[in-house]
């Protein structure tokens, strides 16, 4: 991977979308895609997410499992209710396997805790690759 000079423009990459109520929190994430070249939205609720993913198609969604108006499961499933080809990532403040298995179940391909997600650590870039890398 070549690294960009500052005033070289950037291929787009891909697109995220990201889903959580408390978006402030997630700088971090937007600035590493910003940086590496995608494309970011942003959703607090389902019914923003709908509309980014029915009008964007984003290559990519990370998710929050608890949203104040909704639960996380119910736009992981509303969002393969639309395409079933959308890859997700939950993102949670909460580390519960039970409920990562039920993720994983419902059709996320990974998890990550949000304190993790913000320091952008290699096992979170390496899933972002398979992510992206996967049919």
């Amino acid at each position: 991977m070549s690294e960009k000079n500052p005033g070289e423009s950037q291929t787009v990459q891909g697109s995220v979308l990201i889903v959580d109520d408390q978006i402030e929190s997630q700088k971090g994430i937007i600035e590493f895609f910003k940086e590496v070249g995608w494309k970011v939205t942003t959703a607090v609720d389902e019914k923003e997410a709908i509309l980014e993913l029915e009008h964007k198609n984003p290559s990519l969604v990370l998710l929050d499992l608890v949203l104040e108006r909704e639960s996380g499961f119910e736009v992981l499933t509303h969002i393969h209710r639309i395409n079933s080809e959308t890859k997700v990532i939950i993102i949670s403040q909460y580390f519960d396997t039970e409920l990562i298995k039920q993720a994983i179940k419902a059709g996320a391909i990974g998890f990550v805790l949000k304190d993790e997600a913000d320091s952008i650590p290699a096992g979170f870039q390496s899933l972002l690759q398979g992510a992206v890398d996967a049919p």
